[in-house]
């Protein structure tokens, strides 16, 4: 599930939750650039093409052992 939120400071606040429930959010100054991450994301999650951001962090050398 995924939205959208005005933040008091005027900023847009794009959420959403992944496959194991955890919720990533990220700021926009606009809402249509918030609502296209949001796109960005659902089409990558129904297409099968979805990495979690967190795997982004791990370091070469530790994926490669894996």
């Amino acid at each position: 599930m995924a939205n959208i939120q005005k933040r008091p400071n005027g900023k847009w606040r794009a959420r959403y939750r992944d496959l194991d429930g955890k919720e990533h959010a990220r700021h926009f100054d606009r809402k249509l650039d918030a609502q296209r991450w949001l796109d960005e994301v659902t089409t990558s999650v129904v297409t099968g093409q979805y990495v979690d951001p967190r795997s982004a962090k791990k370091p070469f050398k530790e994926y490669a052992e894996e």
